[in-house]
């Protein structure tokens, strides 16, 4: 566990932050948008959000850890996603309804596995650009920072 942590992070912790965030219309469309036109990830994004709310950071060099840590789900949920889409029009809605729930599912094992990996990596106090400038920066998709990012801390 990091000293710096003013909670230490949970799948439960992470899985309601993100519920919370992604309720909010505009955060939602940012995230999609995001994550259509630009590759990224949103459970990424929605950690990092949360790092943003503590004033928490880590290292350049630690980005590839947690890139890492979802390379196994990311593959799984591209492959779902497309086919779920895919598959909409000749399904019955409870059928479908059972597909996102599944979705739901890969993208909690997701998050499961970036908690594990941001747990071991060491946390500093934020000092320079919010980690969620950085990841839209890293993505081309500069003009989202502003969705991502609030000044406003919740410890």
């Amino acid at each position: 566990m990091n000293q710096y942590s003013p909670l230490p992070l949970t799948l439960e912790r992470l899985w309601q932050f993100s519920l919370q965030h992604y309720s909010v219309r505009d955060t939602k469309e940012a995230c999609l948008h995001l994550q259509n036109h630009h590759q990224g990830n949103v459970n990424l994004i929605l950690l990092l959000k949360w790092l943003d709310e503590h004033q928490l950071a880590f290292s350049e060099d630690q980005w590839v850890q947690l890139e890492v840590a979802i390379e196994r789900t990311e593959s799984l949920l591209h492959q779902f996603r497309y086919y779920r889409r895919k598959a909409k029009p000749h399904l019955p809605d409870t059928l479908y309804r059972e597909s996102l729930q599944f979705e739901l599912q890969l993208e909690r094992q997701q998050q499961s596995d970036l908690v594990t990996c941001l747990n071991q990596l060491t946390l500093t106090p934020q000092a320079g650009v919010p980690m969620s400038h950085q990841y839209c920066l890293k993505q081309n998709a500069k003009h989202l920072c502003e969705h991502f990012y609030s000044t406003t801390t919740h410890p």
